[in-house]
């Protein structure tokens, strides 16, 4: 089913009133409100301008103001080996989500070994999924290597099911030398409840509804000399299970995933240069013997790389220029052996040079990114449909971000 925006708060004024307001909050910082407790909160919003396809509301040669987000978050560390955090979320993306209040993430830890140099934990709750640099912390506009996030690794429509999900997961750190080694191995049941979900793997909002099964999702990572060099590779096993409820064209079906993603990243003094590769095998089976059923029933491998480079010429300034490449399926990226009466080639894949500024000011973030992109693969088709959308197109999107 299609969500809706939330009217009330979507427009400009509403914006113009709430960075007033925090404008003449000042400079803010983390709230400490008692012995091992802490709230951090957070709002951005994105203004966009496209020359086709929309992203964010209007912004198909106007100017599209439903991009935006608001949260806050709470920890409590009662003892050095108990933490309890937890982030409530407010979100708007255009159709996709409507701003609706939810758990992004919360969870108690429980500090198992540890002897002030190595580490071990376990996680219980709704976890953050490890998954490449970035997912871990993409929640915050300030952690974020851009406005938008490289979408070959950590795609926007379908945030909720990549970024967290209830389950446990052991972690830890090890030290020697010059490295230092993160680790994480969990099993959680993927967020499976937007409507972009099914519309990614079944190309369309179907009736019925899919749910997560257990996955098990693993990480490591490396850093070297302090951090000037790092690197990852995240492993899964995802699996899901849709329910066709009183759907006319697909029974019961599973769905599996096997991503992996390598991370590599070398950073200086003045610049970084970071890159990230993906692939991920998708199986499918059941869903009956409809023609979109047979259709659904064929393996792909999804593949997707980015490099970004950025330079820094002071703390508070950072230019950057990123290539991103995503396809659908790696052996028929423009989709020509299989072609589709119903569905555009070019919805299989996106090819996108961004490039971008960005100016950090106390608690603030100011941001500004082009974006010349080819293919509509990380379009959601609930604000562009797959009819409407045009392959060539380009957008320059506006942020300003607030934190404490």
């Amino acid at each position: 089913m299609i969500r809706s925006r939330f009217s009330p708060s979507s427009s400009p004024p509403w914006l113009a009133l709430l960075l007033g307001a925090l404008l003449l909050a000042g400079p803010a910082r983390a709230q400490e409100l008692g012995e091992g407790l802490q709230a951090h909160g957070f709002i951005s919003q994105v203004v966009t301008h496209s020359s086709d396809n929309q992203v964010g509301g209007d912004s198909d040669d106007g100017l599209g103001w439903g991009l935006r987000e608001m949260g806050a978050n709470l920890s409590w560390r009662p003892t050095p080996d108990w933490l309890l955090s937890g982030q409530v979320l407010g979100r708007w993306a255009g159709e996709t989500d409507d701003g609706g209040l939810r758990l992004d993430y919360g969870f108690i830890d429980r500090t198992l070994v540890s002897d002030g140099v190595n580490q071990m934990g376990l996680r219980v709750g709704k976890i953050k999924n490890p998954y490449g640099f970035f997912n871990t912390t993409r929640d915050v506009a300030h952690t974020r290597p851009g406005i938008i996030m490289p979408q070959s690794i950590y795609l926007d429509r379908i945030r909720n099911f990549i970024l967290s999900a209830p389950g446990a997961a052991l972690h830890g750190n090890l030290a020697a030398n010059d490295m230092d080694i993160s680790w994480s191995l969990g099993m959680v049941q993927p967020d499976t409840s937007s409507a972009d979900l099914e519309s990614l793997f079944l190309l369309s909002d179907r009736v019925g509804k899919m749910k997560g099964d257990w996955t098990w999702l693993g990480q490591v990572m490396a850093d070297f000399q302090g951090g000037r060099w790092r690197a990852g590779l995240t492993l899964g096993d995802v699996r899901m299970h849709y329910q066709p409820g009183g759907d006319p064209l697909l029974a019961s079906g599973d769905n599996r995933l096997t991503p992996i993603v390598l991370s590599l990243e070398h950073n200086a003094e003045k610049y970084s240069l970071t890159a990230e590769y993906t692939q991920a095998r998708h199986e499918n089976g059941g869903y009956g013997a409809s023609p979109l059923a047979v259709g659904l029933q064929k393996p792909n491998t999804v593949e997707g790389w980015y490099v970004q480079a950025t330079y820094r010429p002071s703390l508070d300034w950072r230019f950057y220029v990123r290539r991103d490449e995503v396809y659908l399926d790696r052996n028929d990226r423009y989709g020509k052996k299989n072609p589709s009466p119903f569905y555009p080639p070019f919805i299989l894949f996106a090819k996108d040079w961004t490039v971008g500024v960005r100016h950090d000011w106390n608690a603030w973030e100011f941001s500004l990114e082009y974006h010349d992109v080819k293919g509509t693969l990380w379009l959601s088709p609930l604000d562009t449909a797959f009819g409407n959308q045009t392959q060539d197109w380009d957008m320059v999107l506006l942020q300003a971000a607030w934190r404490f």
